[in-house]
């Protein structure tokens, strides 16, 4: 008989990455505006896996993002396991958070004929805090697109990587309005087509690093010191400028090979 799980707000749990670091969430409410899910806040500071960690300090670590979640997934799949409990939920903090999320048909229509109509996601922006009546804000103002937390119920594939990457790699209208975040240490791989080729880009943190440009067959490397020498633009590129889509991400072996490759 499968061994019951049981999860209950306080619930400390770590998350455990490729690299042989390790990072920490906690289950911190419950969330009746988004269909009753776990709402769980996912700490900034990554740790080695072999080091102990004292609860009282996971909890007391800068907050790097919210989120919704289904958290007995996360378990079965090992992808998470409890450490131990705190009662300081960081309550004061959570009123603030404000989640949001926008489509390309009506949400929460007034008329229910409009339910599935299509209309511009811009200006269809819905807004709530914790347990909060959902506001319909239409078009997302400057200083809430600067704070506003994605708001849907994320898979736990997308938590580890957003805790590992700082932010979600899936396609979403919200990131036309709002910035993805990267952690400053993590190299981020993208890969999009242009005419007779394609562009090939690394990204640390935030910052340009290098760049692969295929054209006609011929294969141009830039650095970021080549980029700021000869005073590109190029320099300045930042990852979350751009509303990447999910299949533009690539790996860092994928870039690799194109980088190494000889030239023929």
């Amino acid at each position: 008989m499968a061994k019951r799980i049981v999860t209950k707000i306080g619930n400390v749990f770590c998350v455990e990455f490729d690299n042989g670091t390790k990072g920490y969430f906690q289950y911190i409410a419950i969330d009746k505006t988004m269909l009753g899910s776990s709402v769980i806040r996912a700490f900034k500071t990554h740790y080695p896996i072999d080091r102990d960690v004292a609860i009282d300090d996971i909890v007391k670590d800068e907050v790097a993002f919210y989120a919704h979640t289904v958290l007995k997934v996360g378990i079965v799949y090992g992808t998470w396991y409890k450490v131990g409990k705190s009662m300081d939920l960081g309550t004061d903090e959570l009123e603030k958070v404000i989640f949001g999320y926008t489509h390309d048909t009506k949400l929460f229509a007034d008329n229910p004929k409009d339910d599935h109509k299509e209309v511009d996601p811009r200006s269809n922006w819905i807004i709530w805090q914790v347990n909060k009546k959902i506001i319909k804000v239409g078009t997302l103002s400057k200083k809430l697109s600067e704070i506003v937390e994605l708001g849907d119920v994320v898979p736990y594939s997308m938590v580890k990587s957003r805790m590992e990457r700082g932010y979600y790699r899936v396609s979403s209208f919200e990131y036309e309005f709002i910035k993805r975040k990267p952690r400053p240490e993590y190299r981020s791989y993208v890969r999009y087509k242009i005419d007779q080729g394609e562009i090939l880009l690394c990204f640390l943190g935030d910052g340009f690093e290098k760049e692969i440009i295929i054209k006609n067959g011929n294969i141009s490397r830039i650095t970021r010191e080549d980029a700021i020498l000869n005073n590109l633009k190029l320099a300045d590129r930042r990852l979350s400028d751009t509303n990447w889509e999910y299949n533009d991400f690539i790996t860092e072996k994928e870039f690799n090979q194109v980088w190494n490759k000889q030239d023929q």
